[in-house]
């Protein structure tokens, strides 16, 4: 009897755990996809909403819980609702701002800067940001409107290119984000990687822990980080991409706890938006918050000029004024660089 019982409870353990490793894919599956369900679920006008957008709008639900009910200015609700102003047709504004179209590889490379390279995991993401640089990036043998789309990335394939390059020495994974992979599939690059011998870092940028923190299962993170029990040879950086203080809720806070825990060294990147966090005082909690979370503020972009995202964009010159500002307010590890990325530059172009 006792035995059946342990046995029942065991299979009930092994159920939940097994629950949890796919529950952030059941999250993604049921994110939020129409812009007029959006507006009602938040009890505000559709009036100004491109109800039809030609870039998909997807909010799962974590994020979708953080927005503010009635209030059509939310900073967060700003940054995924599709808005009519994404039509307007501004000069300079292109749909290939940072000059990848046709340059990314068969095998999902793009090689931008000295001694490191770009691995494109994929198309998918787990939210849609209306000012998304690669919102007009073709992926190989991908419907345009795809939601869960991703061409197949070859592992060896990238290894082998990356052993045959000794100038390589950083792995950078990005996307759509490299963490909409699979446990497997992501475990699988790694190890690939991990086996070059002139690949020193391996960095993957990602909003996944930030927008749906469930994705960090206990498995993830027993190959995710440092430990060098797992025998890796690449140090492990993630940068997370983060807007607005408001993103970082305490189920946010204990997945940052759970990637420092694991050993990953964390970064952080913002993109200066209009209306959501062109101000001192809300730059400058989110820039603390990160700093007593454990991350460091890497990265304040100013605003890939990319097609659709015109009402987005903040002046070079108020940019400048921010981080200027910022430094009589913060300690100087608390601020981060402000740089914008110029097509054919051999690296980010450095604003202050």
């Amino acid at each position: 009897m006792n035995n059946r019982i342990k046995q029942n409870n065991l299979k009930t353990f092994v159920d939940i755990v097994e629950d949890r490793s796919h529950l952030w894919k059941k999250i993604v599956a049921e994110a939020v996809r129409d812009p007029a369900e959006l507006c009602r679920r938040l009890d505000i006008s559709n009036e100004n909403v491109d109800l039809n957008p030609d870039f998909p709008m997807l909010v799962p639900e974590p994020f979708l819980q953080r927005i503010k009910p009635g209030d059509p200015l939310d900073p967060l609700l700003l940054q995924v609702l599709p808005r009519k102003e994404e039509s307007a047709v501004s000069p300079g504004f292109t749909t290939d701002p940072v000059g990848e179209n046709g340059n990314l590889s068969p095998e999902g490379t793009l090689s931008k800067y000295h001694g490191r390279s770009l691995i494109v995991t994929g198309k998918a993401c787990s939210i849609h940001c209306r000012f998304c640089f690669r919102r007009h990036l073709p992926f190989p043998g991908i419907e345009k409107n795809s939601i869960a789309g991703s061409f197949c990335i070859d592992p060896e394939t990238i290894a082998a290119q990356f052993e045959a390059d000794p100038t390589i020495h950083e792995a950078i994974l990005s996307g759509g984000d490299p963490l909409m992979l699979s446990d497997r599939q992501l475990k699988d690059l790694i190890f690939h990687l991990d086996q070059v011998p002139g690949i020193q870092r391996i960095r993957i940028h990602t909003r996944m822990p930030i927008i749906i923190p469930q994705r960090l299962t206990e498995n993830l993170l027993s190959f995710l980080g440092n430990n060098k029990r797992y025998g890796k040879a690449a140090k492990m950086i993630m940068v997370l991409h983060v807007n607005h203080p408001n993103e970082l809720d305490s189920r946010v806070s204990q997945s940052i706890e759970e990637l420092i825990d694991s050993g990953c060294i964390l970064l952080s990147q913002t993109v200066l938006l209009r209306q959501v966090n062109d101000s001192l005082p809300v730059l400058a909690e989110l820039f603390e918050r990160l700093i007593d979370l454990g991350i460091m503020p890497y990265y304040l972009h100013q605003l890939d000029r990319v097609a659709g995202a015109t009402h987005f964009e903040v002046s070079p010159e108020k940019g400048c004024d921010l981080i200027t500002k910022l430094r009589t307010r913060l300690p100087g590890y608390a601020v981060p660089r402000y740089v914008r990325e110029i097509s054919g530059e051999p690296g980010k172009v450095v604003l202050k």
